[in-house]
């Protein structure tokens, strides 16, 4: 298995885990990569190891502390299956309804694109008979 894989794999889908050990990564030497992967094959996790990563998530919870509303809407993804589309009108309907968010869905799909721009959900658009929007925990 190459050792890009390797990594990606031991960030446990994480979608931050990714973006930020890529970054680190980055145009950085083969042997580098060599050492990670070799760390990852005997058990050792990125996510125990990265103090930057640490760093990171750390800044992420902090941000979503700040409003109580978009860390519950955070929370609310785990009762998802993980790797599923969850419908974002579905998300729309069931925050507007337990948070008393306006019945447009404005404030729940401003929270849905602060996931994705945080990189803790990500928001695709699928085609079907009917053009629908997902977003991925």
């Amino acid at each position: 298995m190459c050792f890009e894989i390797q990594v990606v794999e031991n960030c446990k889908g994480l979608p931050l885990a990714i973006k930020v050990i890529a970054t680190s990564l980055s145009n950085r030497p083969y042997e580098l990569w060599e050492k990670i992967a070799k760390e990852l094959s005997q058990g050792r996790s990125i996510l125990d190891s990265s103090t930057e990563l640490l760093t990171r998530l750390r800044k992420v919870l902090d941000v979503l502390e700040d409003n109580a509303i978009n860390k519950e809407c955070f929370m609310d993804l785990a009762l998802f299956p993980e790797d599923q589309r969850i419908p974002v009108a579905a998300l729309i309907d069931m925050w507007a309804e337990l948070y008393k968010l306006d019945d447009e869905g404005i404030e729940a799909m401003a929270i849905v694109k602060k996931l994705d721009s945080m990189n803790l959900a990500k928001v695709s658009i699928a085609r079907y008979n009917i053009m629908t929007t997902d977003i991925f925990f």
